[in-house]
């Protein structure tokens, strides 16, 4: 058994290309497909200025002690 293993990219009609194999024409083959994780372009361009920018402020207002009280009160009750 031989294995090859390589990327390509699912074309929008389905298709996928794969590497030359004319010595291999006409014989049944086994395809896997795995799917790599992609990557999302928000992710990349977040920066810790951005971060804080969109997020600062959030919790403005809120006292973080009473609120954890109130949840620790309800969870135990």
């Amino acid at each position: 058994m031989e294995a090859y293993k390589f990327e390509t990219t699912v074309l929008e009609n389905g298709i996928i290309k794969v590497p030359q194999f004319e010595k291999y024409t006409n014989r049944k083959i086994e395809v896997f497909v795995v799917f790599l994780p992609q990557i999302i372009e928000k992710e990349q361009k977040t920066s810790i200025d951005g971060f804080l920018k969109e997020w600062t402020g959030f919790a403005k207002g809120i006292d973080p002690d009473t609120e954890k009280y109130d949840y620790l009160m309800k969870k135990y009750k």
